[in-house]
């Protein structure tokens, strides 16, 4: 399979015939996700609905700050907007906007967005795409990944959204480059599959073992919700060692996914499924019933994976990823592991291609650097060339580490993302802005502090308070003294337009807050207490040096 569709990119240019046998989308649609061209998009809307569509946002407390977080599909903040768009200077008077992402990707100064061009015309279409999909490259600063990623999956012979770039601008603002991605709908499935009739599910911190197929959000089918298929995913990645393979192979196309975990861990995609249960669509082709993967969020790909470069050393192994239940119990299943590793030694010796990589590298950058222009372009050009670093070495890191055999996968499976509330933090504080600079900690503004942190209730705290810029962020501490020689500190870090009297939202979003220890003999050596959820208020705040900030915080204390 693997030497066929090497074959195949060869002689297409990296457009393959569908895995279930599906016809290809007329050429028409291939201008929109062409490599080698710069889709421009044009959005016009009143600038009170962009106003609201930039500012919606989903947080932390809406979908990982609670116990129960994977008992259901996390709800989407985001609601449409008519506009006009103009695309490639074909105008498009009605259409709908929204925006898009999850935690990661989430902006309101350039936010990943959504068009649906036939909402108000069902025959409006743009070389017949109905719906775009622009990512804002927020966690791919070199614009390139996931663009690379896609193709490399399509080249393995996987389902794969197709991808290219684009320019955007929203009432005549330049966004910038952003990356154009096939959306995983109907289309798509047609292409691949040749049908669209079958279950859709997106995966989202999900994974196949009880207490966690919640977050699973069927995308179709929705009146007849009929989810017993995920029910059987579930329950074959649960059977015994003597009939897992076969158990699973009856549900999804075992041999597929082997391809697809062998090429997750090729890309690096560390926020994929095999590695953090995230970023994936499954879909149960109608011809067989079994389920295929289809990657997604491939935003964080090809950018080192593991490699720690402050202690130039790697965090984890570069031959695998078993972080989700169905790697985990192949990569400790003996024929599943060498089923594994032979698709994985089969892929780098007969697909990977650094010079197909670096040439596709260089198409895109042909369309970035005449946007770029300053640091900007000297920032981007950088991160490309990390990424160029990856693609040269991931064969001969791969095939160095199989050299001695299979490494060992000591972490298990991973564990809920869902917080733990351990403990309460109410606290006031008073000082002026501008003091981050004294050494006198404890002595410099004021703060009483009262703390509850896994069922014990320390003595009230007394101690100083600091407000300031801090290199790029703007930051509260709140200083006691613990014991002679450790300090508590509660961090807050937040925009600085939000020092201002009101209320704000430590959420990881609005702000984010910590409680901190540090040894005082040293003035460095922090470590993590708890986060801290709840609220800021500012009674009287504001940036201007020797302004009085003063206010209180309480929330829970949170650990995951």
């Amino acid at each position: 399979m693997l030497t066929l569709a090497l074959s195949l990119v060869a002689c297409t240019g990296g457009t393959l015939p569908s895995p279930g046998g599906g016809t290809t989308e007329g050429l028409d649609s291939e201008l929109v996700y062409d490599l080698d061209h710069l889709l421009r998009v044009e959005i016009e809307l009143p600038e009170q609905d962009w106003d609201a569509l930039r500012e919606q946002t989903r947080t932390l407390a809406d979908t990982i700050m609670k116990e129960d977080c994977q008992a259901e599909p996390f709800e989407s903040p985001f609601t449409w907007f008519e506009a006009s768009a103009t695309l490639d200077g074909e105008h498009l008077p009605r259409v709908d906007v929204r925006k898009k992402g999850f935690l990661g990707s989430l902006s309101a100064d350039k936010p990943a967005l959504k068009l649906d061009l036939g909402e108000y015309d069902e025959e409006a279409t743009f070389h017949g795409v109905r719906r775009l999909t622009l990512n804002n490259s927020q966690s791919d600063p070199s614009f390139v990944t996931q663009c690379l990623t896609y193709a490399t999956f399509a080249d393995v012979g996987l389902p794969a959204p197709r991808c290219s770039l684009a320019q955007v601008t929203v009432n005549g603002e330049d966004l910038g480059l952003f990356v154009n991605l096939e959306p995983i709908k109907e289309p798509l499935l047609e292409r691949l599959f040749g049908s669209s009739e079958g279950n859709l599910y997106e995966g989202t911190l999900a994974d196949f073992r009880d207490g966690w197929t919640g977050t699973l959000e069927m995308k179709n089918n929705e009146d007849t919700n009929d989810r017993s298929d995920i029910d059987a995913l579930v329950a074959a990645a649960d059977a015994d060692d003597d009939v897992l393979l076969e158990e699973l192979d009856a549900v999804i196309d075992l041999d597929a996914f082997f391809d697809f975990w062998a090429a997750e861990v090729l890309v690096q995609h560390i926020d994929g499924y095999a590695s953090n249960t995230n970023n994936y669509y499954l879909y149960a082709d109608p011809s067989d019933g079994r389920f295929h993967f289809i990657p997604w969020g491939a935003d964080e790909t090809f950018n080192g994976g593991g490699w720690d470069e402050e202690e130039e050393e790697s965090t984890g192994p570069d031959s695998v990823y078993a972080s989700s239940i169905l790697s985990w119990r192949l990569y400790n299943h003996p024929e599943g592991q060498a089923r594994y590793l032979g698709h994985l030694q089969g892929l780098v010796d007969e697909i990977w291609s650094e010079e197909l990589a670096g040439e596709r590298i260089d198409r895109m950058w042909a369309l970035i650097e005449p946007e770029l222009a300053g640091e900007m372009l000297e920032f981007v050009q950088a991160e490309l060339e990390l990424v160029r670093r990856v693609v040269e070495s991931r064969r001969a890191d791969i095939d160095e580490e199989l050299a001695d055999g299979p490494v060992s996968w000591p972490w298990g499976l991973r564990d809920s993302y869902c917080f733990e509330p351990v403990g309460s933090l109410d606290a006031v504080f008073e000082t002026t802005w501008g003091t981050l600079d004294t050494e006198d900690w404890l002595n410099t503004g004021s703060s009483t502090t009262e703390i509850s942190l896994e069922d014990e209730t320390w003595p009230v705290l007394e101690g100083g308070a600091l407000a300031g810029t801090w290199e790029e962020d703007t930051v509260l501490y709140l200083t006691s003294r613990l014991s002679p020689f450790e300090l508590v500190i509660v961090y807050l870090a937040l925009e600085e337009d939000r020092v201002a009297p009101g209320d704000v939202e430590l959420d990881l979003d609005q702000a984010f807050g910590a409680l901190l220890y540090m040894d005082s003999r040293t003035m460095d050596d922090f470590g993590l207490l708890s986060y801290a959820i709840g609220t800021l208020r500012f009674d009287e705040a504001s940036t201007v040096d020797g302004a009085t900030v003063e206010g209180s915080v309480e929330g829970e204390l949170i650990f995951f």
